[in-house]
């Protein structure tokens, strides 16, 4: 079972090329990922994304990569037209300092050398495929970080939430516990309204079914059957692990449904403080559900 939120980074250098990938994961309800990287790496956009998307369901992904290349063991070329370039420039000067009536300065090789870009690294051609390897190496490390770290807030998430489905089992044992007291109860008035029903000469059809109307409100024994069945299915399914926020989000829906039917159909004090305290079980259970892929 996996968290939404999570972090993880990489680093990976291959020939010149140096590739450090960061990748940031919160809630989204699909797949959104943003790029942030140099220019350079463009190229490679679609097959993160695609990589990405291999091994992430949902989340607002953002993925932030820093690119370097390494210069300093590269010759230093000297050009001729620059060197040409540079003397006239040089000359020039030197003919604005003596028409300003000053002795005429001497060009050095000093002088030559402080112009810029006179003497500098011819840059080779980038190494595609060098790049594109160190680019992919980081994305996996950063990949397996952030998995590591969605899978252990996960498995917190998962232990929070059986922890709160007994919370809903306690409270339906409490509610089966009331269950004959409420029959009881539900019975008694279903006999005031029909000794109510007969003083009026009502037909038989319509007693007949006033009578199955007060018996099926009173009855709550297949509510509380579909809520045991429905606390068992979540709790195996946060035992299986992957991906299954879906799964969990459909069973608090049934979940929350037997609840509610379960508070309409009883005016028991105890039963319903007993069903709003399922209710706020059932509320935490799928706000943590919105966490998780």
């Amino acid at each position: 079972m996996l968290s939404m939120t999570g972090f993880g980074s990489g680093e990976t250098t291959v020939g010149r090329y140096t590739v450090t990938l960061e990748l940031r994961s919160v809630n989204h309800r699909f797949l959104d990922v943003a790029m942030k990287m140099p220019s350079a790496l463009a190229a490679f956009e679609i097959e993160i994304r695609n990589e990405l998307k291999k091994k992430i369901a949902r989340g607002r992904v953002t993925c932030a990569i820093q690119f370097s290349r390494e210069m300093s063991d590269l010759p230093l070329e000297i050009s001729e037209e620059r060197v040409a370039n540079g003397l006239e420039m040089l000359g020039k000067m030197a003919d604005l300092v003596e028409e300003a009536g000053h002795p005429r300065p001497k060009v050095k090789l000093k002088d030559l050398l402080s112009l810029p870009d006179m003497a500098k690294a011819e840059q080779p051609e980038d190494d595609t495929e060098q790049i594109r390897q160190a680019v992919m190496r980081s994305l996996d490390q950063a990949i397996t970080g952030l998995v590591e770290m969605k899978t252990v807030e996960g498995m917190e998430t998962a232990s929070e939430m059986a922890g709160r489905i007994d919370n809903l089992r306690r409270h339906l044992d409490k509610v089966n516990g009331l269950v004959p007291s409420l029959l009881e109860e539900a019975h008694q008035r279903l006999k005031e309204r029909l000794d109510e029903l007969l003083e009026n000469q009502l037909d038989p059809q319509r007693l007949a079914q006033e009578a199955a109307i007060l018996a099926d409100k009173a009855n709550i024994n297949e509510e509380c059957e579909r809520l045991a069945s429905h606390l068992d299915q979540y709790a195996d399914t946060l035992t299986q692990g992957g991906q299954v926020a879906k799964r969990l989000t459909f069973l608090l829906q049934e979940m929350h449904r037997e609840v509610n039917t379960m508070g309409s159909k009883t005016q028991n004090l105890e039963i319903t403080n007993t069903v709003i305290a399922m209710k706020e079980e059932v509320e935490s259970l799928r706000e943590q559900a919105a966490n998780l892929e």
